[in-house]
């Protein structure tokens, strides 16, 4: 039986639900991401179970900051189907292509920007002081 899903943008009422997906991003953050529709969840049965949360560099590039999906729920094409509804938007906005990024020392994570359809765009060496690059990924929408 296929679940129902749906993808939307953030509310304020998720918070607390984004919060217990992604313990990095500070509350005031969270409320300015929602109100600039930067954050998109995943929903199955009501409940969240997925977030893009994503950023403009230079207020101009998007940039894929965090694509997150509960572990129960990966490898059913839900990643893809999130990303679709980001690209629809970015390129209602006028963006032509969408940046993303993982550590150099993260093979899982390349492997998925590449297999989603990004393009390698180059290596930031050391960006953390921690001997561990950045490959940074491009996509065109």
């Amino acid at each position: 039986m296929q679940e129902k899903l749906n993808i939307r943008f953030a509310s304020e009422a998720d918070i607390p639900n984004l919060k217990q997906l992604d313990s990095w991003t500070k509350d005031i953050m969270w409320h300015r991401k929602i109100l600039g529709q930067e954050v998109i969840v995943l929903e199955a049965e009501n409940q969240i179970i997925g977030l893009i949360r994503y950023d403009l560099l230079w207020s101009t590039v998007p940039f894929l900051s965090l694509i997150f999906i509960e572990e129960n729920y990966r490898g059913k094409g839900y990643s893809r189907q999130m990303l679709e509804f980001l690209k629809m938007h970015l390129r209602s906005e006028g963006y032509v292509a969408l940046l993303s990024s993982s550590q150099t020392d993260e093979p899982e994570a390349q492997n998925w920007h590449r297999h989603i359809g990004f393009k390698s765009n180059g290596i930031i060496e050391n960006i953390a002081d921690d001997d561990v690059g950045e490959v940074v990924f491009r996509m065109l929408l």
